[in-house]
């Protein structure tokens, strides 16, 4: 038998990851019904016209809204717009628009607004937006706003709108910018804040005002007490005022930046700490986590808290039912969570969580190590502490470095009631009717989503009572999906306009009201008519608000209907019905903007992943392997362009651009320009010439004993010179001698002419030699007398007895080598004479003692005319020609290019 068949690891993974979405989101039905989405063209919107009824406001074209806050009290909503208040009538029900019938202009003054923009702000932010908007007795609003980064609240009359009172400060009342989240909550006189109190908004705040109590606040700017919150809600439950919100986890530091839901309590009767501790700050105020997460054997939570409702009666239990969402760099979904209030006071009677040292991690605190009275607790008359402030300093201190409790709040049934994943949005606000149906007798959840889509849900019976833990949405039934927005009427249809602000619900009228920041919608919280004629389609929705009628219609029921009417709320078989034709049971699922199943977005990234990864792994072996292979042939070619020559060149082109060929060939050794004329210009780069550092250098100025010692005439004898054909070596041969029997020798043109001082001692005792010539064309033929045969000289130093790095210059400019000739004799110099070694002076007299550099400037700039002249008159006809100076050989206008060529 041959070796199992392998499988792919990616086929592997994939199956892992499919196993692993189903074990933790289950497959999640789609709704029964989905109103057409022409209905919304039908539902009446506020979009700020005024009443139309004689004497009442002119609705002429109003200016485009910028709607914060709705507030709905008994028949009429109020609407917290950017520098106005609205009161909208709710009556009748079935107006084709809203419209208000009073209206308060809050606009900031001049001067704040001049403060805000020498602050910074764009002039769009410099309004009036309201951000608090509560009841505060039965004929008073209290209302405040931003007003231009400098907040500031006011009583208005319910009924008039009209100011009550004088302005007061709105600091820690109202955030500073209007993006900024707060809640607000009045009870026993007393107002209960939650906001930031800067202009940066860093100094986060629970706040207590107004009333006979002292102002109280939180700790400020201590990470334990609050990191970066989020306020959602505010709620009130016996002796205590509860706070919703999201914040950084100080708990897990360790894991970077995680965000976590929390509920924070205050006792309503606190008076502060001591004067030594916790001085007008909070002495009950306590924290702890939320969890509502999906079971399994790792959790999966749902940790950022969206919205919460006030407390429900549900079963006989105050339960508050919160939206919670996953993270926007996670996999969108959302869940709703249920949490039993008492299960929430019984998490702050329990243990403790601390942090021993900012490097430590939290653990639980011991309960013999914590004081006596319990801290957190209310103080109140007939206890031993009748007071906060008179609690001992060691149950301050315990408290204000102790606020967050070990234990979370665990949700009903350990389980989300509801759970969305298979959403491309998330749910943001939520509207609960705990006396649906015509009998009251069922719950109702309308969640509204971040494009203003509302799912509504049905919650089952005795969900508070079901067995832990429940299965992820076991205790709820999708009913329905319909849409709220209306771009024709509301203004654009973009992400940033359908972003729903406010959801209430308007029980007697059986609508709700969303608010948008350009408009407000009314919407019926059940589309009855659309089942109309087809049984099966009435009792198959399970609607609470639907029956169908022995008339053979589906009808909406009001409260304590009189007609006689059949439901199937259970969700009996219909099947015995038959079919018929407009049923609505289709989802977003199968549209190609709606919903994607979460098992398929997590495979399909799993995937991309898996793939993305082999593919850029062989893309980088590719090119790495490319640049090496490329590399390598270039360095191959440069090392056969070397094995040509027996020297390296460095090349100066003249001024003309001649040819390289041209250039080179009187300067190379046999064959060599042909091979080197095979070489691109690309090759001949500055890795193949060398470095200015790896060639002689000219002396800077001419000796006194040389005449005209001009680039363009040096180079015309030299090249004449070498281009002799009767010359036996690279330089040409002589054509005569002045005296000597010896035939005459080439130029010596070494690539490096070296000179030393004891070379130079033994030359300038010489006084003849035989003559080496160099004719030049235009001036006609020189001899140089050289000793005579006889004669004898000390030998000259070789080449490879000087070193081979050369003496630095800072004058070195122009460089040219060349590769030594054959046929030529470098032991020999020619003979020198004192006066002719002067290279420093100006007065042509020579210095005894004068060195020559091994590098030689060719510094065409530095030869002065008169100089020029002294030299020339210096050597008498006849004499011997020094050599000492190679200025000659080139001329002016030498251009080098920056590689080298």
């Amino acid at each position: 038998m041959g070796p199992p068949p392998r499988i792919p690891l990616v086929l592997l993974l994939l199956l892992a990851a499919e196993r692993t979405a189903r074990g933790t989101f289950p497959e999640e039905p789609g709704p029964i019904a989905v109103a057409p989405p022409d209905y919304v063209k039908h539902y009446p919107v506020f979009v700020g016209h005024g009443s139309a009824r004689p004497g009442g406001p002119e609705g002429g074209s109003p200016q485009r809204l910028n709607i914060q806050r709705i507030l709905k009290v008994n028949r009429t909503l109020f609407i917290g717009d950017r520098d106005n208040v609205y009161r909208v009538s709710l009556e009748p029900s079935g107006a084709a628009e809203l419209r208000y019938h009073r209206k308060l202009t809050w606009r900031s003054n001049q001067h704040d607004i001049s403060i805000c923009r020498m602050k910074g702000k764009h002039e769009a932010e410099c309004r009036n937006f309201v951000k608090v908007l509560l009841v505060r007795n039965e004929s008073l609003l209290f209302v405040c706003g931003t007003n231009a980064f400098n907040p500031v609240c006011a009583n208005y009359s319910m009924d008039t709108l009209e100011p009550v009172g004088d302005n007061i400060s709105g600091m820690a009342r109202c955030p500073y910018d209007p993006k900024h989240a707060n809640v607000a909550l009045f009870t026993g006189g007393m107002l209960f804040t939650a906001t930031v109190t800067d202009f940066l908004a860093i100094d986060a705040v629970i706040y207590r005002s107004l009333g006979d109590s002292p102002t109280l606040r939180t700790v400020k700017h201590d990470s334990k007490w609050f990191k970066e919150p989020y306020f959602v809600h505010a709620v009130e439950w016996r002796s205590h005022v509860y706070f919703f919100f999201r914040e950084i986890a100080m708990e897990f530091n360790y894991l970077e930046k995680v965000v976590v839901s929390r509920v924070a309590r205050v006792c309503k009767n606190d008076m502060g700490g001591s004067q030594r501790v916790l001085e007008k700050q909070w002495t009950s105020f306590l924290k702890a986590r939320l969890n509502c997460s999906v079971p399994g054997d790792s959790h999966f939570y749902f940790n950022v808290i969206q919205a919460v409702t006030d407390i429900l009666e549900l079963d006989g239990r105050p339960v508050v039912l919160a939206v919670f969402s996953t993270p926007t760099n996670s996999i969108p979904g959302s869940a709703v969570c249920a949490f039993d209030m008492t299960q929430v006071a019984a998490v702050f009677e329990g243990r403790f969580r601390e942090q021993k040292s900012p490097e430590s991690i939290w653990t639980p605190v011991p309960e013999d190590m914590v004081p006596k009275p319990r801290p957190g607790c209310c103080a109140s008359p007939g206890m031993r502490y009748n007071s906060s402030s008179a609690f001992p300093d060691e149950i301050l201190n315990f408290v204000k470095t102790h606020p967050l409790m070990d234990e979370a709040v665990p949700a009903l049934g350990n389980a989300p009631w509801i759970l969305r994943t298979m959403t491309r949005y998330q749910l943001r606000k939520i509207a609960v009717d705990t006396a649906a149906g015509p009998w009251g007798n069922h719950t109702v959840v309308f969640l509204g989503s971040s494009t203003g889509t509302v799912l509504k849900f049905l919650i089952l019976p005795n969900a508070t009572r079901s067995p832990a833990p429940a299965a992820p949405g076991s205790q709820s039934v999708f009913l329905e999906e319909f849409e709220t927005y209306q771009p024709g009427r509301c203004g654009r249809d973009t992400e940033d306009e359908r972003r729903l602000l406010g959801l209430e619900l308007d029980k007697a009228a059986g609508s709700l009201l969303l608010a948008f920041p350009p408009c407000v919608a009314r919407v019926p919280v059940a589309r009855c008519q659309q089942h109309s004629g087809c049984m099966k389609n009435c009792l198959g929705s399970r609607d609470p608000y639907c029956g169908w009628t022995p008339e053979g219609s589906c009808i909406f029921l009001e409260p304590s209907p009189r007609v006689i009417f059949e439901q199937d709320i259970a969700g009996g078989s219909t099947s015995h019905l038959g079919e018929c034709e407009g049923l609505v049971t289709e989802s977003f699922v199968d549209e190609p903007d709606g919903l994607v199943s979460v098992n398929l977005l997590v495979i399909s990234s799993v995937a991309a992943f898996v793939i993305g990864a082999v593919i850029s792994g062989f893309s980088v072996c590719w090119f790495i392997g490319h640049r090496d292979r490329k590399e390598l042939a270039r360095r191959k070619d440069k090392e056969t362009i070397l094995a040509h020559s027996e020297s390296v060149v460095s090349v100066s082109r003249l001024g003309e651009r001649r040819a390289r060929g041209a250039l080179l060939a009187p300067l190379m050794p046999n064959g060599w320009p042909k091979e080197l004329g095979k070489v691109t210009q690309h090759d001949l780069d500055s890795g193949v010439l060398p470095t200015p550092e790896q060639t002689p250098l000219q002396q800077k100025r001419c000796p006194g004993a040389l005449q005209n010692c001009t680039w363009e005439q040096s180079h015309n004898i030299i090249n004449a010179a070498l281009r002799d054909p009767g010359g036996s070596g690279p330089a040409g041969a002589g054509r005569g001698h002045g005296g000597s029997g010896r035939p005459p020798r080439g130029i010596p043109l070494s690539c490096h002419a070296i000179l030393v001082d004891q070379e130079l001692e033994a030359e300038l005792s010489d006084s003849s030699g035989d003559g080496h010539w160099a004719r030049d064309p235009q001036e006609g033929p020189r001899t140089r007398q050289h000793p005579p045969a006889g004669a004898r000289r000390p030998p000259r130093a070789s080449y490879g007895d000087f070193g081979g790095t050369p003496h630095p210059s800072p004058e070195r400019r122009r460089v040219v080598s060349a590769p030594s000739g054959e046929g030529g004799d470098f032991t020999e110099g020619p003979p020198w004479h004192p006066e002719q070694l002067n290279f420093n002076a100006n007065n042509g007299t020579g210095r005894p003692g004068a060195h020559l550099k091994r590098n030689h400037t060719f510094n065409s700039g530095e030869a002065a005319a008169g100089g020029y002249g002294r030299h020339r008159a210096a050597r008498a006809p006849g004499t011997p020609r020094p050599l000492t100076d190679l200025q000659h050989l080139l001329r002016y206008g030498v251009e080098r290019t920056p590689s080298g060529k």
